[in-house]
């Protein structure tokens, strides 16, 4: 059953692929039983091989598909299924402690950190902006000076990773990383050198942002 159902999530990639452009909707409701997490991760793992062979087209409509269509379903699990919804939760959590974690065991190398967000990309988007800040604050909250600043001296520098990201949702990567920025800033000494170095950061992340306006993000 489970090798059916594989098949039928490859069958149903290969048909988005090549179809006309403007039929991925209605091919997408014609199939809705198959929208699940399972099709989504077989999305992110095609787009992998997608990207190893040079097809990067192929490879960014499937990340852009996934990545939608991820934040549908995290949006009908909160509204049908509570425990779904605590599930969900704590996926994005235990990855963004994860990443904090190997920014710290490998002094932020990104050999280490980019394996981790490629692995998992279908994770970076609005919904981990959003535990972000949740996740960051239980951290933070009654901790000394000196620990905050370990914390979010990590969190800068996952910051900059996903920024700099070359893979996944680019809109996506760069609004968690505007989140992480200003979560930064938030806990720095106003005016110190580090805020100011965590400013330039959060202006060049306005720059390159793909959403919102252009004027406004300047």
């Amino acid at each position: 059953m489970e090798e059916n159902r594989a098949q039928a999530y490859l069958q149903l990639i290969h048909t988005l692929l090549n179809c006309p452009n403007g039929e991925e909707p209605q091919i997408l409701q014609d199939n809705s039983e198959l929208l699940d997490r399972g099709f989504l991760e077989t999305c992110e793992l095609v787009a992998s091989t997608l990207a190893e062979q040079g097809g990067d087209n192929g490879a960014n409509f499937l990340r852009n598909l996934a990545s939608q269509l991820w934040q549908l379903i995290d949006s009908n699990d909160d509204g049908d299924n509570k425990n779904s919804a605590g599930e969900n939760f704590q996926e994005y959590a235990n990855f963004f402690l994860e990443l904090l974690q190997a920014e710290q065991d490998s002094n932020s190398d990104i050999a280490v950190i980019y394996p981790m967000l490629d692995r998992r990309q279908h994770l970076l988007n609005a919904r981990f902006a959003e535990i972000l800040q949740q996740v960051s604050q239980k951290l933070i909250v009654g901790e000394n000076s000196q620990t905050i600043s370990s914390i979010i001296g990590l969190m800068e520098n996952l910051s900059d990773h996903i920024s700099e990201f070359p893979s996944g949702n680019r809109a996506d990567n760069i609004e968690i990383a505007i989140t992480g920025y200003q979560i930064v800033l938030n806990n720095r000494e106003p005016g110190s050198e580090k805020w100011t170095k965590t400013q330039n950061n959060l202006a060049t992340a306005y720059n390159n942002r793909v959403n919102g306006s252009l004027a406004e993000n300047l």
